[in-house]
């Protein structure tokens, strides 16, 4: 099957709203019994609930019905079957149509009740992302990218999509608010990545860490946060939203200042000239 051009791309993200939106519904009803939820730890890779298998299960099955020539790299399925396997993400990306999908970004925020988490969906062609989808299902925002067509942030409690674009920030560095992610679990890196933080905190006006680096990066995209960095994460965790802050006018690389892609181990994203000084901060 050839690539496929706007129009097509549209039917194809019209389709797989549908399924986030019931995805979401689910995640709000369990939202409702996190103390019957059945909560498993996943080795270096933090925990998975019900709730994440659940949500990915009726993503795949849906689109596979839809789209039975299209493959799937969908978190929880891979890391169960693969583990945190690095030759599978390289064979993954080598195949014709693949979703990456992340059904709970966020598990940890879930699970303790707190509203930040987000499910994410990106659609790829030979490597190239040509369309994403991030929904908030406890706000109802949406995000979504499309190749041709530039991204676009539904708010909290509209019918209308916004085009999101700007190419340059005017603030100074020492006025962003930036945001990242980093776990123990991730070994050698943690206290390399710790001093990191300490540093960017001092020379900027604020650092969050919110526990979802999906939804973090769709706020760079949307200009509530000022930059992004992070290394270690998994392709469902930049996939969709790092193809969104790109359509946005972000700047999206490794920490070297390489082209990014849902397999590179670092990222960096800000607008012009943030993601200069942001990444000169970062370990090469």
């Amino acid at each position: 099957m050839s690539e496929l051009g706007p129009s097509e791309l549209k039917h194809i993200l019209d389709f797989a709203q549908t399924l986030t939106y019931k995805v979401s519904r689910q995640l709000l009803r369990d939202r409702k019994h996190l103390d019957q939820l059945k909560v498993t730890h996943k080795q270096a890779q933090g925990v998975v609930s019900e709730a994440d298998l659940r949500a990915e299960a009726t993503i795949v099955d849906g689109l596979k019905k839809k789209y039975p020539h299209h493959n799937f790299l969908a978190e929880e399925t891979s890391f169960r079957e693969h583990g945190d396997s690095k030759n599978h993400y390289l064979e993954a990306s080598k195949k014709e149509w693949l979703w990456i999908i992340d059904p709970l970004d966020g598990t940890n925020n879930f699970l303790n009740g707190l509203d930040y988490f987000a499910i994410s969906m990106a659609l790829c062609y030979k490597g190239e992302t040509v369309l994403a989808l991030v929904v908030r299902p406890a706000t109802g925002e949406v995000f979504h990218g499309l190749k041709g067509k530039g991204s676009f942030y539904r708010p909290s409690g509209s019918s209308r999509n916004q085009k999101i674009y700007s190419e340059k920030s005017a603030k100074k560095f020492s006025e962003c608010l930036l945001s990242t992610g980093f776990v123990s679990e991730k070994g050698e890196f943690f206290d390399q990545e710790f001093q990191t933080f300490k540093t960017l905190m001092s020379k900027s006006r604020g650092l969050r860490r919110m526990g979802s680096a999906v939804l973090d990066l769709c706020y760079v995209a949307l200009g509530q946060f000022d930059g992004f960095w992070e290394r270690g994460l998994a392709p469902w965790d930049t996939a969709a939203a790092s193809f969104i802050c790109q359509l946005s006018g972000v700047k999206v690389t490794d920490y070297n200042n390489k082209k990014f892609s849902p397999f590179s181990a670092t990222i960096a994203a800000a607008r012009k000239p943030i993601h200069t000084k942001l990444r000169k901060e970062l370990p090469q």
